[in-house]
């Protein structure tokens, strides 16, 4: 009887881990507070970011290693990045969080560094 109890409690807080994941995307068994929409914004500007980079790298190993024509990839992951520098502009002028400043600079000084390597 314990055993199953104990089993129940647990399904339950791994459901709630879950959903709290899925929704704020953080680990935490109890969300502290929502998060705001300059940090969605911000953090969905960093997955589409990683997303470029890893199309960028798929491209230059199809290319080295069955010397197969990227140049399509290449430019589509550059169009990407343009776009991602554009709005991440835009976002920096209505960011009021200074931590979210502070992710926004990193983020811009990462997508400057990649955008030149494209180069």
């Amino acid at each position: 009887m314990m055993k199953r109890l104990l089993s129940v409690v647990v399904l339950a807080v791994g459901g709630l881990v879950a959903f709290n994941f899925a929704t704020t995307g953080s680990v935490t068994l109890i969300p502290s507070a929502g998060v705001s929409n300059e940090d969605r914004e911000l953090r969905d500007l960093r997955q589409q970011f990683e997303r470029a980079k890893q199309q960028f790298a798929q491209a230059h190993r199809a290319a080295a290693i069955g010397g197969v024509d990227t140049t399509g990839d290449v430019e589509a992951t550059q169009v990407s990045v343009r776009r991602i520098e554009q709005d991440l502009a835009g976002l920096k002028k209505r960011l009021t969080s200074p931590s979210s400043i502070r992710d926004a600079e990193d983020l811009s000084r990462a997508v400057a560094e990649f955008s030149g390597q494209l180069r």
